[in-house]
C-alpha cells in the first residue's frame, strides 16, 4: 500500500501497530489515516477512539476482510462512513483518499 500511495505522489508512513502510530509525534499532523481494523494488540477502532480522545480531526478510512452486515452497520453507526473491504482495489483506495482529503481541506493547511 505504501508503494502505491508513494507512486501517486502521497507521502505516507506505515506503522507496525496502533501503539507505534500513537508513539509518533507526527501522527497528529497526518492528512488522513488508512486503518486496518485487525491490528495486533490495539485494534483499529481502539486507535480511532484514542485519536478522538486527543481531539484529532484527522479523517480516516477503515479497511477489513469482514463482510458481515452487522459489523458494517455497527461501523457506520460509529461514524465510520469510509469503509473498504479487503482486498482493496487500488483505484477505489486512491479515489477514497482523494475524496477524504478534499472533504477536509483545512487539514492540508497545517
Amino acid at each position: 500500500m505504501g508503494r502505491l500511495l508513494r507512486s501517486h505522489g502521497y507521502e505516507c508512513t506505515a506503522y507496525e501497530s496502533a501503539e507505534a502510530a500513537l508513539a509518533d509525534p507526527e501522527l497528529l499532523r497526518m492528512h488522513c489515516l488508512v486503518l486496518d481494523i485487525e491490528l495486533p494488540e490495539m485494534n483499529g477502532f481502539e486507535l480511532r477512539d484514542h485519536l478522538v480522545e486527543l481531539g484529532s480531526p484527522i479523517p480516516y478510512i477503515f479497511f477489513t476482510g469482514h463482510a458481515e452486515s452487522d459489523f458494517v452497520d455497527w461501523s457506520v453507526r460509529m461514524g465510520d462512513s469510509l469503509y473498504l473491504r479487503k482486498p482493496v482495489d487500488d483505484n477505489q483506495l486512491l479515489a477514497t483518499i482523494e475524496k477524504l482529503i478534499t472533504r477536509a481541506p483545512g487539514l492540508l493547511d497545517s
